[in-house]
């Protein structure tokens, strides 16, 4: 069409960017304006420390005791609601999953000294401020024996102004307490070692067992262990390495966990472990000697403390260069190959000329 040819000779593309010159310098003036005249936005921070972050408690029934709680505000002024909540297990790695939506019985066995205060409580929170919270647990004398896995947790509400317009910025924080009642103060604990097992391998099952390692991998342990009893316990033990020989090659202390009462948890050790956020995976309890070589034996020993309720389990496994020794052979079968392909051209050549 004769009008878009002509858009495009230069004499009208003057015109029109003439004409659009002004408008634009204006409407970058009214920005630059705006964006510098316009009140500053002060945004919040919440920030909150507790202690003690746990609490292991084992009481009888019919008796009670006190804890005391320091919450700190290291952010601005805030508005702190505290209240008990339970919790569960969730995952194999220690971590636990809060339920404040959910209401426990044992919720009843918990209130506050504070004589102002009372759960669940609310109360003002200055920035820099610490407030003491005295928590009482008195268990009544009918309570049967049991484990019971609460948090004791704190909302906060920061209010503030961004812009002119009122917001909040929330955010929580708990400290997470193990309480066990027991009639004669000893309760029983019994664990079993769900899994005990290389946590890399190439072959099992084929050689009755025996798991086959790389020389040159990392070596570490999958250690899995159950809660058979119905009150927690901590894992007391180590996985001890021993080599063709009889002798000793490694001694690896585990952490003491806390296992709560039918769950299972992945252990781990005081040093080389890695974890991962995985149930299949877990955490593994790793072992870095310098070059291994031959059959080994591993014994896993797990005791629940305070008790002599002594678990154990032993796997073996052979650990080869094998990945080295696979590519020697094929590079020594590529030589001979070679070699042989040569000879025999070199005499198909020859009995050519004769």
């Amino acid at each position: 069409m004769p009008t878009k040819r002509s858009d495009l000779n230069g004499g009208t593309l003057k015109t029109t960017f003439g004409n659009l010159f002004l408008p634009l310098i204006i409407t970058v003036y009214g920005l630059l304006f705006t964006v510098y005249a316009a009140p500053a936005a002060y945004g919040q921070t919440t920030s909150l420390s507790i202690w003690p972050p746990l609490l292991e408690v084992t009481i009888k029934p019919g008796t009670a005791i006190t804890q005391v709680y320091r919450l700190k505000n290291m952010g601005d002024d805030t508005n702190i609601t505290a209240r008990i909540v339970p919790f569960r297990p969730a995952d194999e790695l220690g971590h636990v999953e809060v339920l404040p939506n959910e209401v426990s019985p044992t919720v009843s066995y918990f209130s506050l000294q504070n004589a102002d205060l009372d759960l669940p409580a609310r109360f003002a929170l200055a920035a820099g401020a610490t407030q003491e919270l005295v928590l009482k647990i008195r268990v009544p004398e009918t309570a049967a024996d049991a484990d019971h896995s609460l948090t004791f947790l704190f909302d906060s509400d920061t209010e503030g102004l961004i812009g002119g317009s009122g917001s909040l910025s929330r955010a929580a924080i708990g400290a997470n307490i193990l309480l066990t009642v027991s009639r004669d103060g000893q309760p029983v604990r019994n664990a079993k070692i769900e899994e005990f097992r290389p946590s890399r391998r190439v072959l099992e099952g084929s050689l009755r067992g025996l798991s086959l390692l790389d020389s040159f991998d990392p070596i570490g342990f999958t250690l899995r262990v159950k809660n058979t009893s119905q009150t927690k316990l901590k894992a007391v033990g180590s996985i001890t390495v021993t080599n063709m020989f009889g002798q000793s090659s490694a001694v690896l202390p585990l952490r003491e966990d806390n296992i709560l009462a039918g769950s299972t948890r992945s252990l781990t050790s005081l040093e080389h472990t890695r974890c991962e956020r995985n149930l299949h995976t877990g955490c593994v309890v790793g072992w870095n000697p310098l070059f291994p070589l031959g059959l080994y034996s591993a014994t896993a020993q797990i005791t629940p403390a305070d008790t002599t309720n002594t678990v154990s389990a032993t796997i073996k496994f052979l650990v080869l260069p094998y990945k080295a020794l696979l590519a020697l052979f094929l590079i020594i079968n590529f030589y001979l190959f070679g070699r042989n392909f040569m000879r025999k051209s070199s005499l198909t050549e020859f009995f050519k000329k004769k």
